[in-house]
């Protein structure tokens, strides 16, 4: 099964790859500070999806010990010996 996830993301990236350089056009926009600059389409989108996913992941990864602790545990469950009847009337 390992080798097909392989072969579907070298297919996905040979995909990424194609449509990148077809799309390789320059996007003029203006910084914040006033400056105007021009990116590659796929860098700037690239850029704009690092820019959503790093910070939700790091949320993710701070908050995760979090949600353990608070993760309701069940109770233990404790071992009562029953007395077994005695053979003597």
């Amino acid at each position: 099964m390992a080798i097909v996830r392989w072969i579907f993301l070298a297919a996905m990236a040979i995909v990424f790859i194609l449509l990148a350089a077809s799309n390789w056009t320059l996007v003029p926009f203006i910084l914040p500070d006033g400056t105007p600059k021009a990116l590659p389409l796929p860098m700037l989108l690239g850029i704009a999806f690092l820019a959503g996913v790093i910070p939700t992941w790091a949320w993710h990864r701070l908050l995760r010990p979090l949600a353990t602790s608070r993760r309701v545990r069940p109770a233990r469950v404790e071992q009562t010996q029953v007395a077994s009847p005695s053979s003597g009337a």
